[in-house]
């Protein structure tokens, strides 16, 4: 799957110099489907901190059989399914930051029973049950180093939230209230944990900032939650309502304390996914709304709608919100890659052309070509220096009149 290439920044160069004919720093914004099973009831989806690695869940194959586990380590090019495949009805999927160590919950068996909990440490090749109790678990999350992680029972079971520190060797029923929780989520460093009642219980939302000891009820007001994301740091939350509510993406910006209602449309909304610093936000509605994905660069300020229609169950984002990752089910899995655009400024004699250095803009190089009626495109020799995040190289005027830059793969 080739990016999308950014729109084309145009320089002309004149006798006495050079005039920039266009620039731009939007976002190209194209939802690619995957060669991810599309009958597959894809139910959850999560990815490495660069986009690179990305695995998924599916409760069932679409006869009935149960679900698998796929994974893909190109950014969604090719998907492929452990050695060691389990067919259950997978239900919530968790990557470190690497996407080496990985944890997946089993809502139920295809027995009816209360499901296990599954590690992967070798970037899914291999998956093995852990020492864990059974439940009907809805909802796992991962600190980035893959040694903290947290579960959440559905209520169908003892509707607790348990605790492994020892990348799920052993696990600890937390002091949170039972619950029929929602979802969980929990900062980088695995110490500041939140969680989502689905209104079964008391419907509010839960901060605990000390790994589970000790959990508070938030300000969040009472409602149905059906999905919840966080920050690396813990301290932007963002969490949605099945439709039952306000329909609304709420946002809290100090871990809990505060919420807000964001300008998002009211909609039946599925899944929530932040970048790291928490002002690029996804919130993918169900199919029950619109069933689009909406996108915000700013903290929820304004929101956009990306993509296609589909039945979204999950989204994930990477660390700098440039590369998402979406489920549907059924319907296969989606990728976007928010490839950067060129910026075009004068540097004294030269040219400065920069763009940032985004995961979805890893392993693109400069091309240029003088006549944008051909496809003689060629690659730009020169490398780009790194500065402030951004990737810069120095033009010198060509004998050319004009010439056209663009970033593609190699």
């Amino acid at each position: 799957m080739t990016p999308a290439i950014s729109r084309r920044s145009i320089c002309k160069f004149l006798a006495a110099g050079f005039a920039i004919a266009l620039t731009s720093s939007s976002f190209a914004q194209e939802w690619v489907a995957t060669t991810a099973d599309t009958n597959y009831q894809w139910q959850s989806i999560s990815c490495s901190t660069n986009g690179e690695q990305m695995v998924a869940v599916a409760v069932d194959d679409g006869d009935g059989n149960g679900g698998t586990i796929s994974v893909s380590t190109n950014r969604g090019d090719a998907w492929w399914q452990p050695s060691s495949e389990v067919k259950e009805l997978w239900q919530s999927v968790a990557s470190s930051a690497k996407g080496k160590n990985l944890v997946a919950a089993v809502n139920q068996n295809l027995d009816g029973t209360p499901g296990n909990l599954y590690v992967s440490t070798n970037s899914g090749s291999t998956w093995k049950a852990i020492r864990s109790p059974t439940n009907f678990w809805y909802s796992v999350s991962s600190s980035a180093d893959g040694t903290r992680l947290v579960a959440a029972d559905s209520g169908m079971g003892d509707g607790q939230i348990y605790y492994s520190s020892n990348s799920g060797a052993s696990w600890t029923d937390t002091t949170a209230p039972t619950n029929d929780w929602a979802a969980v989520t929990m900062s980088s460093n695995g110490l500041i944990l939140a969680a989502a009642d689905s209104g079964f219980g008391d419907g509010l939302i839960y901060v605990s900032t000390n790994a589970g000891k000790a959990w508070t009820a938030t300000t969040a007001p009472s409602y149905p939650w059906t999905c919840l994301t966080s920050s690396a740091d813990g301290a932007v939350l963002a969490a949605a309502d099945t439709g039952l509510g306000d329909n609304l993406v709420w946002l809290s910006t100090n871990s809990g304390s505060a919420w807000n209602p964001t300008s998002a449309p009211t909609d039946q909304w599925a899944s929530l996914a932040a970048s790291a610093d928490g002002h690029q936000l996804v919130a993918a509605d169900s199919g029950s709304g619109d069933g689009l994905i909406y996108c915000s660069s700013n903290t929820g300020t304004t929101w956009t709608a990306t993509g296609t229609v589909g039945l979204w169950t999950s989204v994930a984002s990477s660390a700098d919100g440039s590369i998402l990752a979406a489920a549907s089910s059924p319907g296969g899995i989606y990728v976007l890659q928010q490839i950067p655009a060129l910026t075009l400024q004068r540097a004294g004699a030269n040219l400065a052309i920069s763009w940032p250095s985004s995961s979805a803009a890893a392993g693109l190089a400069l091309w240029q070509n003088f006549d944008l009626t051909s496809t003689n495109w060629s690659r730009v020799v020169a490398q780009p220096g790194l500065t402030n995040n951004f990737y810069e190289l120095l033009v010198p005027p060509t004998a050319e009149s004009n010439c056209f830059y663009r970033l593609q793969e190699p």
